[in-house]
């Protein structure tokens, strides 16, 4: 009887879980966490979830974030929507997304100045003409991806972008004092090489003039070349 019971209740979780939907994903963007007036390398996840294929994803720009450079991802295309005053309003990629795959957009971008969360919103498009919006704060049903930014985490300095300020010093400084430290020493050796001069400038100087005026022609020369 015992045995009987336990596999009809095992029978009727597994009809159950069988009927039941899958679990949704949904559009992440990575990372969750940014430091502010950096630049970060933002990866958008897009995986398709319906029977039919996505086709396209338009990414809403947050407030204050600067996209700056893109990757290509093969056999997708990308297009920019922009603001009257020129900066990017969102990304749209259009391709063709399997059922059962998945799509991996990236782009280089500064965050804002302050510190905030960026919510990014999404609409994921499929080829029946279905949209999928990504737009609902954590918690709902189709919740946007969110990246927060604050001072506590690390900066990323994607591409370079920033500056390094483990640097030694002022390099015009440093330049500076080494060339005056060595000013020094050439005003010594030049005085003695005039001092040196003056005892034969009497006898020389026809063939001192002669010299000057030469190796001015081939300066002059020299530049022309």
């Amino acid at each position: 009887m015992t045995r009987r019971l336990l596999m009809s209740m095992t029978l009727a979780g597994l009809a159950l879980a069988a009927g039941a939907p899958q679990a949704a994903a949904h559009i992440q963007v990575d990372p969750s966490t940014a430091a502010p007036d950096d630049a970060v390398k933002f990866e958008v996840l897009v995986p398709n979830e319906r029977s039919q294929g996505t086709t396209k994803v338009e990414l809403a720009v947050p407030a204050g974030v600067i996209p700056f450079s893109y990757a290509d991802t093969p056999g997708w295309n990308r297009s920019l929507t922009t603001n009257k005053d020129g900066s990017v309003r969102s990304i749209v990629w259009k391709g063709r997304l399997r059922e059962d795959g998945f799509a991996d957009f990236s782009f280089l971008a500064s965050t804002p100045p302050k510190e905030g969360d960026l919510a990014w919103k999404a609409i994921q498009t499929y080829d029946d003409g279905k949209k999928v919006r990504w737009i609902e704060p954590p918690g709902g049903e189709n919740p946007a991806a969110v990246t927060a930014v604050s001072k506590q985490y690390p900066r990323q300095n994607a591409g370079g972008e920033g500056t390094d300020g483990s640097s030694g010093g002022d390099p015009a400084t440093t330049t500076t004092a080494s060339a005056d430290s060595g000013s020094s020493d050439d005003s010594d050796s030049t005085a003695r090489w005039l001092a040196a001069a003056a005892c034969e400038i009497g006898s020389r100087a026809p063939r001192a003039a002669n010299f000057a005026d030469t190796s001015s022609e081939a300066g002059r020369a020299e530049v022309r070349t």
